[in-house]
C-alpha cells in the first residue's frame, strides 16, 4: 500500500468543508435535484428538494391545503361577488365554532356542562386560519408571500415597542 495514497480520511478538505471528490458528487446531485425540481414544477407539484442550506423550505401544509381548497371551490362554485362573500363569511362561521368549543370546554352552559376539550378549540382555531388563508387567495396574487410580509411587519412593530423574545 502506498503511504501517500489518498483515502476519505486523508483527502484534503477545502475552505467550503468538502473534498474534491465530495464537491464533484455534490455538483452532480445538485444538477439532478435541479432537474427533478423542474419536473415537479412542470406537473404543478408544490414539492421541491435541495441539499443543505440551499434546500428550499418544505411546502407549508397550510398553504398547500388552502390552494387545494381554492381550486376545489373555484371548480365547484366558481368565482364572483357572491362566492367572495361566502368565503369571507366562512371565516365568521368557523369563529363561531371556536366560541362554541370554548364555551363547551369551560362548561359555561350549565345545562350542557363540559362538552369539549382544548384540542377541540385548537382544531376550530385551525379551521379559522385555513378559512382565512382560502379567502386571502381572492385578494392577493401571492397570498403566502403577502402573509409572510404582513407577519414581518407585525413582528417589527412589536420589537419597536420593546416586545418580543
Amino acid at each position: 500500500m502506498n503511504r501517500n495514497q489518498i483515502t476519505p480520511a486523508t483527502e484534503p478538505v477545502g475552505l467550503d468543508g468538502f473534498t474534491i471528490r465530495e464537491r464533484a458528487w455534490l455538483k452532480a446531485a445538485s444538477d439532478d435535484l435541479a432537474e427533478l425540481n423542474q419536473l415537479l414544477a412542470e406537473r404543478g407539484s408544490d414539492r421541491r428538494l435541495g441539499i443543505g442550506p440551499e434546500a428550499p423550505p418544505a411546502p407549508s401544509p397550510l398553504w398547500a391545503a388552502a390552494r387545494h381548497s381554492v381550486a376545489w371551490l373555484d371548480a365547484t362554485n366558481g368565482r364572483g361577488e357572491h362566492e367572495t362573500a361566502m368565503r369571507l363569511m366562512k371565516i365568521s362561521e368557523e369563529l363561531g365554532e371556536v366560541m362554541q368549543a370554548y364555551i363547551g370546554m369551560v362548561g359555561q352552559n350549565p345545562r350542557k356542562g363540559i362538552t369539549h376539550k382544548r384540542e377541540d378549540v385548537a382544531a376550530e382555531v385551525c379551521d379559522v386560519i385555513l378559512s382565512a388563508a382560502v379567502a386571502l387567495h381572492l385578494f392577493a396574487d401571492d397570498p403566502e408571500a403577502m402573509m409572510a410580509e404582513h407577519a414581518g411587519r407585525v413582528v417589527r412593530r412589536i420589537e419597536a415597542l420593546g416586545g418580543g423574545a
